[in-house]
């Protein structure tokens, strides 16, 4: 008892876990808060930092260039490019009537647009996104859009296919020295986590193919009652059993909704943990199905911090740009500087004009474009940062573990 002389009274922390037990001092006050252990969401905030390093924009930076030129080679090849979305025209009120009784089908649109109706439900929540985002989740709903052609198809899978393995390499890359950097690890430099990338890019990379291959095994069946479904009877035979259908699309759901969220989860995996194709599937399906609030509370703090983020980006480019005219202006003279600038604007509008203007507003792109592949940096370190919280959730793994050696057995 306390009372009792030549006692002391001590504080019982065996049921307080070992950070918090460092923090309580001998009076039994909290002193310190360990901010990871409180607020682990907070890694979110430091890899927003992480994504300012030379070497993720430098990485990001490629990565954007290496897209934009496959995309580019595709248009010169004819390959369909993501088709614009509209509502349908469809048929006027006295046309509709008229087929509906006389039970024929609606007439299928023409041309290269697709109509919303039976889109994917991805066209809808890209709305409000930004336009590159939106154009790439449109492009993603092409192939899993009933009113798709063939051609558009194999057009929008070429570009994904592009597009995926590019930030299998460059993603992967990125992910790698995000992770080693949150926690606490020597980090590799620009060389060192391009090798990484270009090593177990193929891990990345066959995580969505294997995926995509499972959908398209499992939609045979579906395929195959489509082929009766060319006959009235057939399509008789489909709508009885419809329910069956629906129940096998839930799984088609599943995956094709996984392999869009948990696809930056793959690559974060393989990033941090060093593993092969099968267990970035695992470990991204696993954390996004069983943690779903808490990934979806990431994405939003994640974007939260963009704004600033991207702000603070875009006020650091344009303060280059700006004070490198400045500087020549002091040179220059006003009349001069006030003439190359009204060249600027006008060679940014597509006007033509001397060389040295193009020259100036070419290195002005440049910059412009670094800004924005910085988007593409700052997303693969979000997505890592994503991967080591929900792996904390799933697994209680704690955040600062990272594969840093190569694993038994691995090439690369």
């Amino acid at each position: 008892m306390s009372g009792i002389p030549g006692t002391s009274t001590a504080t019982d922390t065996s049921n307080i876990p070992a950070a918090g037990r460092d923090a309580i001092q001998g009076d039994g006050i909290i002193h310190e808060i360990q901010w990871s252990d409180a607020l682990p969401w907070w890694l979110l905030f430091r890899a927003a930092g992480a994504a300012f390093s030379s070497a993720v924009i430098l990485l990001a930076a490629l990565g954007a260039l290496a897209v934009w030129g496959g995309w580019s080679l595709a248009d010169r090849l004819g390959i369909p490019a993501v088709v614009e979305v509209v509502e349908p025209a469809g048929l006027t009120g006295k046309e509709a009537g008229s087929e509906a009784q006389a039970g024929a089908l609606p007439r299928a649109k023409s041309g290269g647009v697709l109509p919303l109706i039976n889109l994917s439900p991805i066209v809808a929540f890209t709305r409000p996104l930004p336009q590159p985002a939106a154009d790439l989740l449109r492009l993603v709903a092409v192939p899993f859009n009933p009113a798709a052609g063939l051609s558009q198809m194999l057009g929008a899978l070429a570009r994904i296919g592009w597009f995926v393995a590019v930030w299998s390499i460059f993603g992967t890359a990125i992910a790698r020295h995000v992770a080693l950097r949150l926690a606490g690890e020597e980090v590799p430099g620009f060389t060192a986590s391009l090798l990484y990338g270009s090593q177990k890019w193929l891990s990345a990379f066959n995580s969505v193919a294997f995926v995509l291959l499972g959908i398209v095994a499992l939609s045979l069946p579906g395929a195959l009652l489509g082929l009766l479904m060319r006959t009235d009877i057939g399509l008789a035979i489909a709508g009885v059993v419809w329910p069956l259908v629906l129940l096998g699309a839930i799984v088609l759901a599943i995956l094709a909704v996984g392999v869009v969220a948990g696809w930056p989860l793959m690559v974060g995996g393989v990033g941090v943990e060093r593993g092969d194709s099968f267990q970035a599937i695992s470990t991204a399906f696993s954390y996004l199905y069983q943690r779903p609030l808490h990934y979806i509370f990431y994405l939003l703090v994640a974007l939260a911090v963009a704004l600033p983020t991207l702000a603070a980006a875009e006020l650091f480019a344009t303060a280059t740009t700006n004070l490198a005219l400045w500087a020549t202006s002091l040179g220059m003279g006003h009349a001069r500087t006030a003439e190359v600038l009204a060249g600027l604007e006008t060679a940014g509008h597509g006007g033509g004009g001397p060389l040295g203007i193009a020259a100036l507003g070419f290195w002005s792109r440049v910059v412009g474009a670094i800004v924005g592949s910085f988007g593409w940096g700052y997303f693969w370190a979000m997505a890592t940062a994503a991967y080591l919280l929900l792996r904390r959730d799933v697994d209680g793994t704690e955040l600062d573990e990272v594969v840093v050696e190569q694993l038994p057995g691995e090439s690369g």
